[in-house]
């Protein structure tokens, strides 16, 4: 059997209110497995970041997404209220 391993990240922007928003919900739930979620800011000057983000056609901020291994897209949850309330069956799925 083949492990797969999977990296969940986040895309935001540091003047996103909903980014903001989605950030305190992760401390709030004093999970430690939120801190393995990989922020991906897109902010002005972030270029590589935002190449990045180009590979996922990632349009909206704040957006979650599962990858596996090979870089494939899994899942994608685009806005706040989507991440927070599908943050911890990801967790327990993914982590």
């Amino acid at each position: 059997m083949i492990a797969l391993f999977f990296m969940l990240y986040i895309f935001s922007k540091t003047d996103c209110g909903p980014c903001i928003l989605v950030k305190k919900y992760f401390k709030a739930l004093e999970d430690s497995r939120t801190e393995s979620i990989k922020e991906i800011l897109l902010d002005d000057g972030q270029d590589e970041n935002i190449s990045f983000a180009k590979k996922y056609n990632i349009s909206a901020t704040p957006t979650l997404i599962v990858v596996d291994d090979s870089g494939n897209l899994i899942e994608e949850y685009i806005g706040g209220v989507p991440i927070t309330q599908n943050i911890n069956q990801l967790l327990d799925k993914y982590e």
